[in-house]
């Protein structure tokens, strides 16, 4: 016997507006629950905008504003396990994410995770912000590759926006460990005639340049 068929929906009839609900794609439904998140957020429920941005997530992984929110929100709390696996399987699905590549690197340099830092940062592709920047001159400097840590470092500098104090003294410590020691000098100094450091930063960067003076 033959298979019956399925009724199929009627049409509306000709001139009247069809009131059917339409599926929406991931994208729209993740934007939805990233925008009702947002309004939680602002009230304070945070609990409840987890779970929309949860949701958008789970509508469209791609969706970057959900995700760096969420990420944000982990952190604050702070659920770092949690925010490290976000990153990580957003990364997985396109590693060439500055900013999420950034986010993840500084939670791996706090668990003293370097060559995962820097793994992490080299699969994210050059990115021309400070900032990353920055960050690959230290994580290169903790696993001994000074030359190519002195080139971040520069990098860093020349991108453009004030630097804190804290990269002129990386830069510095890097080309002392290459025997540079004059342009070494020049970098504690720039460190010290710069922005704010803590105390401590400012002790080592004195003491450094008087002794290589």
């Amino acid at each position: 016997a033959k298979p019956r068929a399925t009724a199929a929906e009627p049409a509306p009839a000709k001139g009247t507006v069809d009131k059917r609900p339409r599926a929406s794609s991931g994208g729209e439904s993740a934007e939805a629950h990233f925008r009702r998140a947002a309004l939680l957020l602002n009230h304070g429920r945070v609990s409840e905008a987890e779970d929309q941005l949860a949701g958008a997530l789970r509508a469209d992984p791609s969706h970057a504003a959900a995700r760096q929110a969420y990420v944000a929100l982990l952190i604050e709390q702070p659920r770092l396990h949690e925010a490290q696996r976000l990153l990580e399987d957003a990364l997985a699905l396109n590693p060439e994410q500055p900013t999420l590549a950034l986010t993840l690197a500084r939670i791996l340099v706090g668990q003293r995770e370097y060559r995962a830092a820097l793994e992490v940062l080299e699969r994210a592709g050059p990115a021309a912000r400070a900032a990353f920047q920055a960050m690959r001159g230290a994580v290169l400097q903790r696993v001994g590759r000074h030359a190519d840590a002195v080139n971040a470092y520069q990098n860093a500098l020349q991108a453009g926006a004030a630097q804190p104090a804290t990269s002129w003294i990386g830069l510095a410590i890097s080309l002392e460990s290459l025997g540079r020691k004059r342009e070494a000098v020049l970098a504690y100094r720039r460190a010290l005639a710069g922005g704010p450091l803590a105390q401590e930063a400012r002790d080592y960067a004195e003491s450094r340049a008087r002794a290589l003076e």
